[in-house]
C-alpha cells in the first residue's frame, strides 16, 4: 500500500503500531500486520503496480512524490515495534528518496542550506569533528569540502549508504568516517577512542530532540572534547513565537499547545515521533558543568514549516527568494531566536571533568 501523502493519518499509525485493519470488496475486515517496505527494488514493483492501475495523471498527482509504502500481510500476527525499531523505521523508510523529496520541499533546502553556513562558520578552525544525525550528508558535505575530517554517526544504514556516495562523487570520501547509531550509544560507539579525539561536535534537526535521556551522550561528548572544543546543535525552539501562529493558522490549535510542554507525544502536529523539548535553560542545565553555553542563533526566525507545499508554490521562484533574504535580515537581529522553530545552540568545553557513569 501507497499512501497518498507523506503524512497519511492510517499509515502512521499502521507502521507505529504494526497493524492495520483491511475492508476488502466483500465486506470482510481483516486484521494484518503492517510492515514498512525498505527495498527499492519492491518500492519500484509498488509503484509501477499504482501507475498501471490508476494512470499517469492520478499517479502524479497523488503518489509520485510519495517516499513510503506499507506491506500488510493478513497471515501474519500482528506486532508493535519497539522504540528503537521504530526510531529507525522512520527514517530508513525515506533514505531511499530523501534528497529529491528536500529538493522538491523549498522551504525545507532552505533551513538546511541556512544550517548548513551557521555551521561552516561556527565551526571553522576546529578539527577533526564528529556528527551526530548526519543522515544523506547536507550539513556533513559542506564541512567535508572546507578542509574537515569527520566521524559522522547515524542511526540508518540506508542514510549512511548514501552519505557515502555523495562523500565519494564530491571526492572527500578520504576525510569521512561513518558508523552506524543513535546518540544515546554515543559512549559505546566511541569508547575506542581517546579523550580528547576531536575539537568539535555537532548535530542537526533532531537527534539532540529524540533521546529523553542525554546524559551518558553529554559524558561522551566531554570526553571526547578537549578544554576549548565546540558542541553545537539544533534545538527544537520552545514554544517558538512562529511555528505556534502556523499551528493555528493551519487549523491546528491543540499541536500549538502541545509546545508549551517539554513533551510532545508522537502524531501532534507535523511530528511522527516523540519529541523532547528542553526550554533554554534546561539546555543549559543538562550540560553544565562540563559545557558553558556561547551563542544562540535561529535557524529561520519567520520561516513557515517546511511541508509548506502551498505557500512555497503560491510564492514561486521569486517570491521564495525574497523571503529567503527577508528571514535572514530577521534572523540577525537581537532575540530572534525566540522566534523561530529551530535555534543553533553553541557550547564550549571547559575545564571541569566530564561526569562519571553512575556506579551499580
Amino acid at each position: 500500500m501507497i499512501p497518498a501523502s507523506n503524512d497519511a493519518a492510517w499509515f502512521t499509525t499502521a507502521y507505529r503500531t504494526g497493524e492495520a485493519q483491511v475492508r476488502w470488496e466483500d465486506g470482510r475486515v481483516l486484521r494484518c500486520a503492517a510492515q514498512v517496505v525498505y527495498s527499492p527494488a519492491e518500492l519500484a514493483r509498488i509503484r509501477s503496480l499504482f501507475q498501471a492501475k490508476y494512470g499517469e495523471a492520478v499517479y502524479r498527482a497523488y503518489f509520485d512524490t510519495v517516499r513510503r509504502a506499507l506491506l500488510l500481510d493478513p497471515h501474519q500476527a500482528p506486532r508493535a515495534p519497539l522504540p528503537d525499531e521504530l526510531l529507525r523505521t522512520e527514517f530508513e523508510s525515506v533514505a531511499l528518496g530523501y534528497d529529491a523529496a528536500v529538493a522538491s520541499h523549498p522551504i525545507e533546502q532552505y533551513l538546511k542550506e541556512r544550517t548548513a553556513s551557521l555551521l561552516v562558520r561556527a565551526l571553522r578552525g576546529f578539527d577533526p569533528l564528529l556528527e551526530i544525525g548526519p543522515g544523506t550528508g547536507y550539513h556533513t558535505l559542506p564541512l567535508l569540502l572546507q578542509g574537515h575530517r569527520v566521524l559522522a554517526i547515524d542511526l540508518s544504514e540506508a542514510m549512511i549508504d548514501r552519505l557515502r556516495v555523495r562523500a565519494t562523487e564530491a571526492m572527500v570520501n578520504d576525510r569521512l568516517e561513518v558508523r552506524t547509531g543513535r546518540l544515546r550509544d554515543l559512549e559505546r560507539l566511541t569508547e575506542d577512542l581517546p579523550n580528547g579525539t576531536v575539537r568539535g561536535a555537532y548535530s542537526a534537526f533532531g537527534p539532540f530532540n529524540l533521546e529523553p535521556e542525554l546524559e551518558p551522550a553529554i559524558r561522551a561528548f566531554a570526553r571526547l572534547l578537549p578544554p576549548g572544543g565546540r558542541l553545537e546543535f539544533t534545538a527544537l525552539n520552545r514554544p517558538g513565537l512562529i511555528p505556534m501562529m502556523w499551528e493555528i493558522v493551519a487549523g491546528r490549535p491543540g499541536a500549538a499547545l502541545y509546545r508549551l510542554g517539554e513533551v510532545i507525544p508522537p502524531g501532534r502536529g507535523r511530528f511522527p515521533l516523540e519529541l523532547h523539548v528542553p526550554a533554554l535553560a534546561g539546555w543549559d542545565r543538562l550540560l553544565r558543568p562540563s559545557f558553558r553555553r556561547v551563542g544562540i542563533e535561529p535557524v529561520s526566525a519567520v520561516a513557515p514549516p517546511f511541508d509548506s507545499h502551498r505557500l512555497a508554490t503560491f510564492l514561486g521562484h521569486e517570491g521564495l527568494r525574497r523571503a529567503r533574504k527577508f528571514d535572514e535580515r530577521i534572523s540577525r537581529l537581537p532575540a530572534a531566536w525566540v522566534a523561530g522553530e529551530w535555534v543553533l545552540l553553541a557550547y564550549e568545553r571547559t575545564g571541569a571533568p566530564a561526569a562519571r557513569a553512575p556506579g551499580p
